[in-house]
């Protein structure tokens, strides 16, 4: 099997040059919407396909427990991705089209967010979800490609990485999720908060 190592170059540029390209006061404002949740006691709701799914609930795990752990009063986070028996018996019932919004009808809270990945932005299924929290008042950040797609109608606030390659899109996505754990995250002298302090002098 032969490499084709030029291909893979040009991906990694464009993955350099979409970083630099991002809004950087759209990445404050999605910051100050997830630091909200503390103030509202609510669930940043976290949902895609594929390696959005991935990105989904890394981003949960970082918010829940990486920031989580440096703050005294915690964020929460949850991806409905996790669900795997719930989504499948929902997909399994009613269609895979609305088994996200199917679980955000049954889950979701007033002051509770949701944060929607989707390359292409014409996920149905995210798509319906991210309808119906925005009808519902939960506030609904995005992440997408260029194009925005069919997301960008529900969305309250819209990252757009500026490519169309998938790849590309998901490294960028997943750069985001790290720029908003360094940017949550409150580290003290010797780093993060320890949540459970030894008694022990």
């Amino acid at each position: 099997m032969s490499l084709d190592i030029s291909r893979a170059q040009a991906s990694l540029g464009e993955t350099v040059q979409a970083i630099q390209s991002l809004d950087q006061g759209v990445l404050q404002q999605l910051a100050d919407l997830i630091s909200n949740l503390q103030h509202t006691q609510g669930i940043l709701w976290t949902m895609g396909n594929g390696g959005s799914s991935s990105t989904g609930s890394h981003m949960a795990c970082d918010v829940g427990k990486g920031v989580g752990a440096s703050l005294e009063s915690p964020i929460r986070a949850l991806s409905l991705n996790e669900q795997a028996i719930t989504q499948s018996a929902w997909a399994n019932d009613f269609g895979f089209e609305d088994a996200m919004r199917n679980q955000l009808e049954q889950l979701a809270r007033p002051g509770d967010a949701v944060l929607a990945i989707s390359g292409s932005g014409n996920s149905p299924n995210v798509v319906n979800a991210a309808r119906w929290a925005k009808e519902n008042r939960h506030p609904v950040a995005i992440l997408v490609g260029r194009d925005g797609g069919k997301l960008s109608e529900h969305a309250d606030l819209e990252l757009r990485v500026d490519s169309t390659d998938m790849q590309v899109l998901e490294n960028v996505h997943l750069v985001v999720v790290h720029w908003l754990f360094k940017a949550l995250t409150h580290e003290g002298p010797q780093g993060p908060i320890d949540p459970h302090p030894s008694s022990a002098s």
